[in-house]
């Protein structure tokens, strides 16, 4: 140790250290890096525009087996929507006023109705970091296919939810950081 300390004036350790903190600082500053990924049911269909198009090609009054078989899509695939869902799919709120004879008609109406819905999503995540905070940018889109059918027959197929997500979020580590040590504390 001396006699490398006594040729170069510096211990051994500067230089390895010195590009260690380098590469640190130059990844802190401005690396950009994939932190994400969600998908669901993007195997089913090419792209959004694929999808949307099968989509057109329900018709009003076909059977469940019908519109199915026009989507390319297994049951068990879908989800099943709730009243409150389906009601608020159909009418666009979920707040209905009436007099009582009026929301039994209402109840009954919606009781009638039988809705499913498959979700689409894909969206990418990408991190850069910087100085105490990382920029979280999400891109891509969250959608899901609608189809409320009446008595077998279908009386309602949208495409519902956000064609294109683009969100971009600063998050400081430090508090990242905080709420992680106080939780593990506890």
């Amino acid at each position: 140790y001396q006699s490398v300390m006594h040729r170069t004036g510096q211990s051994p350790f500067y230089t390895p250290l010195l590009g260690a903190l380098g590469i640190l600082c130059s990844v802190l500053l401005g690396g950009c890096l994939p932190s994400g990924e969600q998908d669901v049911n993007t195997e089913l269909f090419k792209d959004k525009t694929e999808m949307a198009a099968k989509s057109t090609s329900l018709k009003h009054g076909m059977n469940k087996k019908q519109a199915l078989e026009a989507l390319g899509v297994p049951e068990d695939r879908f989800e099943r929507m709730s009243l409150q869902d389906i009601q608020l799919s159909m009418y666009g709120n979920s707040m209905v006023q009436g007099s009582p004879e009026q929301l039994e008609q209402f109840r009954r109406r919606i009781q009638a109705y039988d809705g499913y819905s498959l979700p689409y999503r894909e969206i990418k995540s990408s991190s850069s970091l910087g100085f105490g905070k990382m920029k979280v940018e999400k891109t891509g889109h969250d959608l899901r296919l609608v189809l409320i059918f009446e008595r077998d027959r279908l009386v309602r197929s949208a495409l519902e939810g956000t064609h294109t997500v683009n969100q971009v979020e600063d998050k400081y580590m430090w508090d990242s950081l905080i709420s992680k040590g106080i939780g593990s504390a506890f």
